[in-house]
């Protein structure tokens, strides 16, 4: 038996016998270089990230808009981010230019309230203004707010003489239930009534300012604070009413301002779909990094891939596109 194993070794070429144990060289050389297959389990799972992928991909495609490449709107993008980062000359700034915003949406229900406060100066008119601002310091929601001052109104109707005077004292009525649905409207109208040194005027003036503006003085900083400065008497009465510190009160700043309501007012729709690109583009990157994870696993130099690991996946096009804005908008 034994002389008939070694006959039958002898017979096989040198490298196809065993150099020691029951292995020959040829066995132990494909055993060296051949590759494993990755695991089933990890192919499932590697497939239906990519699935995922394609998925988020088609929704970020579908919301992707031409005017997100305009230079414009992404000199928007950069400052709101700035801003509410508090960053690079916006600090402290977010609720200025809410209130400044918020003030020049409201300015002619503002300007009728403040003249019907000058025109009407009747006892009865007198203590209702001075009933309203009592209100408002109270800092009430809406409705509360709402609610009491048409209690107030009803009872002083009721001994209020003059026709023309009841018609004024509703039509102010009115003119608060219009301010109050804008988030900062009652706000704004307490603050000017605390600065009542403040022209209401300047802000039809301002309004104007910015609607004068062309492209390129919006895109230029530099050239909307020579714009502040030539109207900066009007500027700097602004300060109190949207919160500024003394600071803070340069035209640099109002320069700032300016620009963002400006771009705010011209892109905040499309700023909302970005915003929806944004977040579905924050989704894909989940399964990407679900992909590269398990690619990485089973890297080719160790393991025999499937073709679905050397496909290209979907959606990275875009997401590279706008990679900078969605981790770091100073880019």
């Amino acid at each position: 038996m034994v002389l008939e194993l070694k006959t039958q070794l002898s017979s096989k070429p040198w490298w196809n016998r065993p150099l020691w144990g029951d292995k020959s060289l040829l066995e132990k050389l494909i055993c060296k270089f051949s590759k494993p297959e990755v695991s089933e389990e990890a192919i499932h799972l590697h497939n239906q990230e990519l699935f995922n992928a394609q998925r988020f991909s088609d929704l970020a495609k579908a919301i992707n808009r031409d005017k997100f490449d305009s230079q414009e709107f992404l000199l928007f993008v950069k400052i709101k981010y700035l801003l509410t980062s508090n960053l690079d000359g916006y600090e402290r700034l977010s609720e200025s230019a809410q209130l400044l915003e918020a003030a020049l949406k409201t300015k002619d229900s503002l300007m009728v309230l403040y003249q019907t406060e000058l025109r009407y100066q009747t006892y009865k008119q007198q203590q209702f203004s001075k009933f309203v601002e009592e209100l408002l310091s109270q800092e009430l929601d809406t409705e509360k707010f709402r609610e009491r001052v048409k209690v107030k109104l009803t009872e002083l109707l009721g001994q209020i003489k003059t026709e023309e005077d009841k018609i004024a004292l509703q039509a102010y009525v009115k003119e608060l239930n219009y301010l109050s649905k804008h988030e900062l409207g009652l706000k704004l109208f307490l603050l000017l009534k605390r600065y009542y040194a403040v022209d209401y005027s300047i802000l039809s003036k301002i309004a104007a300012i910015i609607n004068s503006l062309g492209q390129k003085d919006v895109q230029d900083l530099k050239r909307l604070v020579s714009l502040v400065l030539v109207n900066y008497e009007v500027f700097k009465k602004l300060r109190k009413i949207i919160g500024l510190s003394e600071e803070q009160n340069t035209p640099e700043t109002y320069a700032r301002l300016i620009q963002y309501i400006e771009l705010s007012h011209k892109y905040q729709l499309t700023f909302l779909k970005f915003q929806e690109l944004e977040s579905v583009l924050w989704q894909w990157c989940k399964h990407y990094q679900a992909i590269l994870a398990i690619r990485q696993q089973y890297p080719p130099s160790q393991y025999k891939q499937p073709k679905d690991f050397s496909q290209e996946i979907p959606g990275l096009k875009i997401y590279l596109k706008y990679k900078n804005w969605l981790s770091d908008r100073k880019a």
